[in-house]
């Protein structure tokens, strides 16, 4: 009995982290957060976010971004770019994984909205190079149909995915918050 029951808690674990992701209408991993900043202008706000997203690059320095859409006059950033989840080895080589991902930051009095959106994973096998970019989908599908070993593969792809895309969200939290803009006599 005891054998039966913890068969039937392991698979419903499983069930659960498969479940564990939820995919916008495009198929995208999203995660948004508003960000209260009592007393801070739009403009401030704007600044601190352009600062921190220059000094960004992620918490393993493997992952890169660049600015891809920026307006002043709306308090809106969009950065697009990849962020590092890891080398998985296969055998004598493996693959080095990578979400792709788009932040989009806007802001207004008082507060700022962080959406990080991850479309796709992209594969780089370092024996030749080679790349591959996966969308969530297909890696979900790909989860449906494989063994144990790949399953737990897939799924600590989607955690670290899901880790990256909220440690992306606080690090810029926390920079908005207490964030300092550079001063106009700054000794330059």
């Amino acid at each position: 009995m005891k054998k039966v029951l913890f068969l039937l808690l392991t698979c419903a674990a499983m069930t659960a982290n498969a479940q564990d992701i939820e995919l916008n209408e495009q198929g995208a991993y999203e995660r948004k957060e508003v960000v209260q900043v009592e007393g801070t202008t739009a403009a401030t706000l704007y600044d601190r976010a352009m600062i921190a997203l220059s000094e960004w690059n992620g918490p393993d320095g493997k992952s890169k971004a660049g600015l891809d859409y920026q307006n002043q006059e709306t308090h809106t950033i969009i950065y697009k770019g990849t962020y590092y989840l890891g080398f998985k080895k296969i055998l004598l080589t493996g693959w080095d994984r990578y979400a792709n991902f788009t932040l989009k930051v806007r802001c207004k009095d008082g507060r700022a909205q962080l959406t990080v959106n991850v479309p796709t994973v992209t594969a780089i096998f370092q024996k030749n190079g080679a790349k591959r970019i996966f969308s969530l989908e297909e890696v979900l599908d790909i989860k449906e149909k494989s063994g144990k070993k790949r399953i737990e593969r897939i799924e600590d792809l989607v955690n670290r995915l899901k880790n990256n895309a909220d440690a992306l969200i606080a690090a810029m939290s926390e920079k908005l918050k207490g964030g300092e803009t550079p001063s106009a006599d700054d000794d330059f």
